[in-house]
């Protein structure tokens, strides 16, 4: 797989949850913070954890079938609120969140005068938190499957020249290419707030991995809005960030 590097001169900054200091934190508005949670499945900290959460998400939590899908919310959850609250001045347990249209969380108007918005993408063991100041954002992670239908997938998702792009691309590049084009386009409808209402097909973004991450065709009343980068996270992950100007 190509390495993979942020931007020269990239305002996103990016941190490890527990492996430095969050009980204070600022940021610019010409910055990103990009938070990396490692999630553990240790089980026994679920109980540990739960007073932290909402009564609605301590329900969603019991409806998990399975204790790791459970464990991963929970721990995920927590962190989430553990890194929010030092941004707005408040214990996490007394984050609230609030829901935009299409499901896009945000934080509640009580706490949101700060103008403090994030974003947060959660895949297998890892999950990522995105905060900015005053700027929509959008984050997403892929864990990386090398027996991924990449095709099949692509044919229902893709526009019709990125499926083109990526049938361009050598053999030994096309799954990179493909999650490079995914979560370039995830994060993009989840910075618009859109969600799954918004057409994938209707936008082009580049994937091959020798090019730079960029928006090539958007809604005209979007183009120049945004800024695109990759994320450099994990070796068997891939992930992409999607900021408002």
């Amino acid at each position: 797989m190509t390495p993979r590097s942020l931007p020269e001169c990239s305002a996103v900054k990016i941190f490890t949850f527990g492996a430095v200091s969050h009980s204070s934190r600022t940021l610019d508005r010409n910055e990103v913070h990009v938070w990396r949670i490692q999630l553990n499945n240790r089980q026994e900290k679920v109980l540990e954890l739960l007073p932290v959460l909402s009564a609605d998400e301590r329900a969603r939590a019991s409806r998990y079938r399975l204790d790791k899908h459970r464990t991963d919310f929970v721990q995920s959850r927590a962190a989430l609120r553990s890194i929010l609250g030092p941004y707005v001045g408040v214990r996490a347990a007394d984050v609230e969140f609030r829901y935009g249209q299409h499901g896009k969380p945000q934080l509640a108007l009580a706490i949101g005068e700060s103008k403090v918005k994030f974003n947060f993408s959660r895949r297998e063991a890892l999950a990522l938190v995105a905060i900015t100041y005053d700027r929509e954002v959008g984050v997403d992670l892929e864990f990386v499957r090398d027996d991924f239908p990449i095709f099949e997938v692509a044919e229902v998702i893709f526009s019709q020249a990125e499926l083109e792009a990526l049938h361009r691309l050598p053999e030994e590049q096309r799954f990179e290419g493909f999650y490079n084009c995914w979560t370039r386009k995830e994060a993009y409808v989840k910075a618009l707030g859109q969600g799954l209402s918004f057409p994938l097909k209707q936008f082009d973004v580049s994937l091959n991995p020798t090019e730079a991450a960029r928006l090539l065709r958007v809604d005209p009343d979007q183009a120049g809005g945004w800024m695109l980068h990759d994320l450099q996270i994990d070796e068997n992950y891939i992930a992409a960030l999607v900021v408002s100007r």
